[in-house]
């Protein structure tokens, strides 16, 4: 799945949205996670907040059907929760 880096412009937080824009290869899955999240979050609540993203993110990882998929969400949580502390 490609995800269009103007996905990332939604997001308040420009050193978030840079630490995705500039992801390499390894960090392909979690910058298409965040993309689906950021989608998910702007249809349901019409803005986007690292709050917002990081409940999301919790709630994928709480439903995960397996290891793989809940490694994924897991890294992508870390690094949104590590590029915002404060949240």
């Amino acid at each position: 799945m490609h995800i269009s880096e103007d996905i990332f412009s939604a997001l308040a937080d420009q050193e978030l949205a840079e630490r995705f824009r500039n992801a390499g290869p390894g960090l392909k899955d979690e910058a298409t996670v965040l993309g689906v999240i950021i989608r998910n979050v702007l249809a349901s609540e019409g803005q986007i907040t690292n709050k917002a993203i990081i409940i999301s993110l919790i709630r994928a990882l709480e439903s995960a059907q397996d290891d793989s998929e809940a490694h994924i969400l897991r890294q992508t949580l870390e690094i949104v929760v590590g590029v915002t502390p404060d949240d």
